[in-house]
């Protein structure tokens, strides 16, 4: 008789050999492309460590791709029948904290929010097409495929929504590290060992409930994920452009309470959890 202690040391040992691939070859690709452009000079003004830094950001998607290639099966296809679920679930859940943080920070002392800071993000970009473009590829499709495409519905296969998120999320925050060395990028500008940058990794694993929410609970697959992603990264403009420690921890306690209420009422059932592995 095989006692419980032992089947969660097997599922653990399986869980592992089965993510382990995708983990190891994410971060290889990133973190050693990111080097080189380290070693290149760090700045990504220059064109050379431009090019690095932009082909390690891909090293989610590109590791899912790989390992697809190579013959391992991806995640859950999203159901287009349902968009009309996760279509605005995306766009809130990744919009709505920082619409939130911004909204309540001023109350406990932050500057008010200066919304055409977005008006000069989309003219620096060369207008509204372009703007979109940068923000659908530069972390919405570079990594998607990736987290949530690939990594995703493995750790679902064995462990809780709540569980997942804090694996992803510690994954998914530990893999930007390297940002905030390289010059020029959002991370660099908040300094590793800041108050702001606590609150980017800490925000990461609930985040990651809102992330398994739209892409499996609703339905949506990576393309969800893709919309929530680069929603939330057009409206962090509003909290990158004046960051503060009252404009992330309200940022932080939305994030929380979003992820709490959706782990308390929305539990995908057990049909669903049998049906993440297919397609």
């Amino acid at each position: 008789m095989i006692t419980r202690p032992t089947r969660r040391v097997e599922v653990s040992r399986s869980l592992v050999r089965d993510v382990a691939p995708f983990v190891a070859l994410t971060f290889t690709i990133s973190w050693g492309l990111w080097a080189v452009a380290l070693v290149l000079g760090g700045n990504i003004a220059d064109p050379a460590v431009f090019a690095c830094y932009v082909l390690g950001a891909l090293g989610p998607s590109l590791s899912a791709g790989i390992l697809r290639l190579s013959g391992r099966p991806g995640g859950r296809q999203a159901q287009w029948a349902a968009a009309a679920g996760w279509l605005p679930a995306a766009v809130l859940l990744g919009a709505g904290p920082a619409v939130v943080a911004v909204t309540a920070a001023p109350l406990f002392g932050a500057a008010a929010a200066d919304p055409g800071v977005l008006l000069v993000a989309v003219a620096g970009a060369g207008g509204l097409l372009p703007y979109l473009a940068l923000h659908l590829v530069a972390g919405p499709l570079a990594e998607e495929f990736g987290w949530r495409g690939y990594l995703q519905p493995r750790l679902r296969s064995r462990l809780t929504p709540a569980r997942t998120a804090a694996v992803l999320g510690t994954l998914w925050a530990l893999w930007h590290v390297p940002l905030f060395v390289l010059v020029g990028t959002v991370q660099s500008q908040m300094g590793l060992f800041t108050p702001v940058a606590l609150g980017f990794f800490a925000a990461m694993l609930p985040l990651s409930v809102g992330y398994w929410f739209v892409s499996e609970r609703l339905r949506g697959g990576v393309p969800a994920a893709v919309l929530m992603h680069m929603s939330g990264n057009i409206a962090l403009t509003l909290i990158f452009a004046a960051p503060s420690v009252a404009v992330g921890a309200c940022y932080l306690g939305a994030v929380l309470v979003i992820a709490a209420l959706l782990l308390r009422f929305g539990p995908a059932p057990a049909s669903a959890r049998r049906a993440t592995m297919a397609g």
